[in-house]
This record gives structure tokens, C-alpha cells and sequence, in this order.
């Protein structure tokens, strides 16, 4: 069984399908992207809950959600978006498949002595710690959440 990392931004799910080895590294399963249909955001919504269920049922062991955070500045119409979209991925996911939801300023303290997107950028922090299918680059903040998926 494999553990799944979830990013929602406004008008996307990205998902870093792996595992965990025993020395901590990753091993990709498999990355992808859901993208929001267009239109009607209410039945576009629908569907990607459809999809996100469906996608979970495949012998998901566990969770990591990016989680939202606060900031500074007033909330934009990107980021209230993909505060719905991700209570639409939330509402999608089988009773009995564990969430955690992180932080990204959890991460950046706890993770080690750099800010997550230092880590982000890092080539070779990515070759030395994930293995596996490719994974793309728009996919690492994903994949990074994997490295925090054992509590």
C-alpha cells in the first residue's frame, strides 16, 4: 500500500503517489494531475470529487494534504478557490483512508535547515531522496509532503 501527497491549488489537484523506504527515501509510484473542468465550477466540482473518489479506492494507505495557511494579505479569488477545491478533495476521500494536512511553514520548520522551496529547487536533494517514475517538477512540493507522511 502506498501513500498519496496532495497539493490543490485553484484549478488543480497535483498527487505524488509512494512509498516509504526503510532509510527514508521515497519511492514514486506515480504523479499527476487533476485538472478542474471548465465551466460551471458547482458541476466541474462534482466531477473532480467523482474522479478524486475513484482515484483513492486504489489501495490508498494514507493521506498528506498540503494544508491552508493563513497569510498576511487579504485572500484572493485563487486562493479561496483552492480552499473549495480542497474541501471538495477532503469530501472525496474514502471513510477510511487517514488525512494529515501540514503546513508548509510546519515543514520548513521541522524538516530540516532550509525552507521548504530551497529544498524545492535542489536537484540533487530530489535524485538522493526520490526514486522511481519521473516526477515533474510542478510535482515536487507533492513529493516533498512524502517525506513527512510517517508521523
Amino acid at each position: 500500500m502506498s501513500v498519496i501527497a496532495v497539493v490543490v491549488v485553484s484549478e488543480k489537484i497535483v498527487l505524488a503517489e509512494g512509498t516509504i523506504n526503510a532509510d527514508q527515501t521515497v519511492t514514486i509510484i506515480k504523479d499527476e494531475t487533476f485538472d478542474l473542468e471548465k465551466g460551471d465550477r458547482k458541476l466541474a466540482y462534482v466531477v473532480m470529487h467523482k474522479r478524486i473518489a475513484d482515484r483513492l479506492m486504489q489501495g490508498i494507505e494514507s493521506v498528506v494534504l498540503k494544508a491552508s495557511a493563513g497569510g498576511r494579505n487579504p485572500a484572493t479569488t485563487a486562493v479561496l478557490h483552492a480552499a473549495e477545491l480542497r474541501g471538495v478533495f477532503l469530501a472525496a476521500v474514502p471513510n477510511h483512508v487517514p488525512v494529515r494536512q501540514l503546513q508548509k511553514n510546519h515543514l520548513s520548520r521541522n524538516f530540516g535547515s532550509r525552507k521548504v522551496d530551497e529544498y524545492l529547487k535542489d536537484d540533487v536533494f530530489f535524485d538522493e531522496n526520490f526514486d522511481g517514475a519521473d516526477l515533474r517538477k510542478g510535482s515536487r512540493e507533492a513529493a516533498f509532503l512524502l517525506l513527512s507522511a510517517t508521523p
